[in-house]
């Protein structure tokens, strides 16, 4: 079974690309046309606080998958620059918990998983679900529950 939010990850990053293209493009008109007046510069604005607000929300790229006998979880953040892609394989034997926790009201959602292995408990560092649909994200906690009473 697998989790992926690969399509709704694509659609996020071409918002990005649009709203970059479009604050270039309204700049440089504004530059050029100074009679346009504040019109433009307010949807600049506009388009700026919107892509701030994104970029603030830290949407990821997630991928969990219960492959045999071990876990694999894939994510990178969904802005088209400076990503960093990051993977990481759980046995399923030293799997033992995870949490979701809300920020700002549901606005961010994240996931952490927790393992234990002879030397102790560890905590992954927690990765963005909020770009999840309901389902996917019943799915994982239907997954996780399911390898966390074992």
């Amino acid at each position: 079974m697998k989790v992926d939010n690969r399509f709704r990850t694509a659609k996020l990053k071409i918002y990005y690309m649009l709203m970059l293209a479009l604050i270039f493009s309204l700049s440089i008109y504004y530059s050029f046309e100074r009679q346009a007046g504040y019109g433009y510069m307010i949807a600049v604005g506009i388009i700026i606080f919107t892509y701030l607000f994104l970029l603030f929300r830290k949407s990821n790229y997630f991928y969990l998958e219960d492959q045999g006998n071990k876990i694999i979880v894939r994510y990178y953040t969904a802005h088209p620059f400076l990503r960093k892609y990051r993977a990481f394989e759980i046995p399923k034997p030293y799997f033992f918990d995870y949490e979701i926790k809300q920020h700002l009201g549901g606005y961010r959602k994240t996931l952490q998983l927790t393992i234990k292995t002879p030397k102790g408990k560890f905590k992954y560092p927690p990765q963005s679900i909020v770009l999840l649909s309901e389902n996917q994200e019943a799915e994982l906690i239907k997954i996780l529950d399911k390898l966390k009473n074992k």
